[in-house]
């Protein structure tokens, strides 16, 4: 009888929790690069340090069970920096040598995988030494499931789609071409 109770709680364990979870390396999205297409090519930046404020986070517990993680250990904000500068030199909108500096405070983070309710949430204050600045905030929904184990692994996959809409919302916004 104890075994099976043992085994019983053991599989219950297992069934409710998942496993550390690191987020894919950042790809350049189709739609975020036609839209860089269209700006001016004499409008270039670097892309200086992206922050937030203090808080050096690189990883969120899904479901108090199972840490979601960036790849290499860099911060979200750092992440997220990676990926502006990836959609930039794709687009030859990127300088290391530029006058314009484009820096950002990622002011919050927040991953939900509650079934119904599952979302990354971004709030971003992007500026320039242009004098330029703006708050981006992004919310990217996505499917989630009852089983920690599923829910843990969609809240990983939908990270990039998540900082792609993020940086969508960048770009788009109506202040974007006077960061350079």
């Amino acid at each position: 009888m104890k075994k099976i109770f043992v085994l019983s709680i053991l599989s219950l364990g297992i069934l409710t929790t998942g496993c550390a979870n690191k987020v894919h390396n950042y790809s350049a999205s189709t739609a975020n690069t036609i839209a860089l297409k269209s700006l001016s090519s004499d409008k270039v930046a670097e892309i200086g340090t992206f922050t937030d404020s203090g808080k050096n986070e690189s990883k969120v517990m899904c479901r108090l069970a199972s840490p979601i993680g960036t790849p290499e250990g860099d911060t979200f904000a750092s992440y997220i920096q990676k990926a502006l500068i990836t959609e930039l030199v794709l687009t030859d909108h990127y300088d290391p040598k530029a006058e314009s500096i484009i820096t950002a405070n990622l002011n919050d983070v927040y991953g939900s995988t509650v079934i119904g309710n599952a979302y990354w949430e971004f709030d971003l204050t992007i500026s320039s030494t242009t004098g330029v600045s703006y708050n981006v905030k992004s919310r990217h929904d996505y499917e989630s499931s009852y089983l920690a184990t599923s829910a843990c692994s969609e809240m990983q996959r939908s990270f990039v789609p998540a900082v792609q809409q993020l940086n969508t919302k960048i770009i788009s916004h109506p202040s974007f071409s006077e960061l350079f």
